[in-house]
Order: structure tokens, then C-alpha cells, then sequence
């Protein structure tokens, strides 16, 4: 496998593993029942902010994530990523 593929491919698994984390915030933030409104008033951030976050608009910072995550109830983890290349 050429340079360019890997590096494409390393670019689609970040943008894959970037779209699933967002899945998950808006699946736990609908299974608590929350609009995007009220999380934003819970998590102290602007409801646009989230909004973006959702639509993959946007990366948001680590310190944005946890205030959206702490009024669910969670918080972020390390996962080992299953790697292909051996790198």
C-alpha cells in the first residue's frame, strides 16, 4: 500500500470513529429525553454549538464534550483502536 492510501485510509478511520462518538452523544442525549436546548442549558453551552457538534459541523474541544457528557451522565474513555497496518 502506497504513502497516499495509508494516509487516506488513516483519514477515513478518524473521520469514522469521529461520526460514531457523535452517534453516541445524540443517542444517549435522546434516550434522556433531552433536546438539544435543554442539554445546552444543563452543559452550560450554546444549543448552535451543539447542533454543530451533532452535524459533524464542527470538532468540538475536549472541555466542550465533557460538559456535554457530564449532565448525561458520562464521561470520555481511552479505547485501544484495532489497527490494520501494524504501525
Amino acid at each position: 500500500m502506497n504513502n497516499v492510501n495509508k494516509y487516506e485510509n488513516k483519514e477515513k478511520k478518524l473521520l469514522e470513529l469521529q461520526y460514531n462518538f457523535t452517534k453516541q452523544i445524540v443517542k444517549v442525549r435522546k434516550a434522556n429525553s433531552l433536546s438539544q436546548q435543554k442539554l445546552a442549558d444543563k452543559a452550560n453551552v450554546i444549543r448552535e454549538t451543539i447542533a454543530r457538534i451533532e452535524a459533524n459541523m464542527t470538532s468540538p474541544q475536549i472541555d466542550t464534550i465533557i460538559k456535554m457528557l457530564e449532565p448525561l451522565g458520562y464521561t470520555i474513555t481511552i479505547t485501544k483502536i484495532e489497527d490494520d497496518d501494524n504501525e
